[in-house]
């Protein structure tokens, strides 16, 4: 049975600052929906620190932030398009920024989902035609179509 990643947490057009104001943004509405604990926002922005996300694709990059399991209660996905882009330190290089237009947080409850759900998200992400359609999608389930169009 596969795992229903893609749910309704799909923020449009968020209007951040910077990176840590869209995680906190997407972590507190993840623990008033119940799907992570108490501690997660911390451990998401202090993993975020310590490892960054930022993700050089082209002309619109992503981040792929998460933190351990056991601040979630669900394995899912919650997206954030953002309405400017906001500087991200680059996974490849920690002391470059990026700007970053899509945020993909990935949230898994056991560890060996980890890996399926960054694979799930990878394929989506490497194709820049579908990066663009997320871009620019006016409901959360053109987001959520655009990464299951890509899924089959």
């Amino acid at each position: 049975m596969a795992m229903k990643l893609f749910t309704e947490d799909v923020f449009l057009n968020v209007d951040v600052k910077s990176d840590s104001d869209v995680l906190s943004f997407m972590a507190r509405h993840l623990l008033k929906e119940g799907k992570v604990k108490k501690g997660y926002e911390e451990h998401l922005l202090a993993r975020e620190f310590d490892y960054p996300t930022g993700l050089y694709l082209g002309e619109i990059n992503v981040a792929i932030p998460h933190t351990d399991y056991q601040y979630a209660n669900t394995t899912q996905v919650a997206i954030a398009t953002l309405s400017n882009p906001v500087l991200w330190r680059s996974m490849e290089d920690p002391d470059e920024t990026l700007s970053v237009s899509v945020v993909v947080l990935s949230i898994f409850d056991h560890p060996e989902h980890q890996l399926k759900v960054l694979q799930q998200i990878m394929g989506v992400l490497q194709n820049q035609e579908c990066v663009a359609e997320i871009t620019k999608a006016t409901t959360p389930q053109q987001v959520i179509s655009a990464f299951e169009k890509k899924e089959r």
